[in-house]
């Protein structure tokens, strides 16, 4: 974690808002010509973007829960990404997990910035939560699915 990252999580624990000229999120890959290529996301910057509200339930939430964000696949356009790409999720903490493009092109999956329509902090799973839409699918609700259910994301590796 790098100290813009670690600032940022200070202020989300200590206040409990955004901070929203700091980075919460980076995307990084390479482009179709091959180059790598790394994008930058404030709180404004994913606010700024279509916003997807999904309502579901997950091991994590006692109650169904409406989480609302982008689309995973919206923020990956304009890497490379073919049939058997993995989107590498790291959390503030470090923990990883993969998750095949094809999850994120067959479902809404999303980058959740708001639950029940307020921003989550840190002690929330937030600032950014990876939400799948579990209740709308039946075949999700399982522990390969809930294991790709990051919060607390911080970066998005297109691989």
């Amino acid at each position: 974690m790098n100290l813009k990252q670690i600032a940022a999580s200070i202020c989300f624990m200590i206040f409990g808002s955004t901070v929203y000229a700091q980075t919460v999120l980076t995307v990084a890959g390479t482009t179709p010509s091959g180059e790598p290529m790394s994008i930058d996301y404030s709180m404004e910057d994913l606010a700024a973007l279509d916003q997807v509200e999904l309502t579901t339930i997950n091991e994590f939430v006692d109650s169904e829960t409406q989480f609302s964000g982008p689309l995973v696949r919206d923020l990956v356009k304009g890497f490379t990404v073919t049939d058997d790409t993995t989107l590498t999720l790291q959390a503030i903490n470090d923990y990883e997990v993969s998750m095949p493009i094809a999850d994120a092109l067959k479902y809404d999956v999303i980058v959740a910035t708001k639950r029940d329509g307020n921003q989550m902090s840190v002690r929330e799973n937030g600032p950014l939560w990876i939400i799948y839409p579990m209740s709308d699918n039946p075949e999700l609700q399982n522990s390969l699915y809930m294991s790709r259910l990051a919060w607390q994301l911080v970066r998005i590796t297109v691989e």
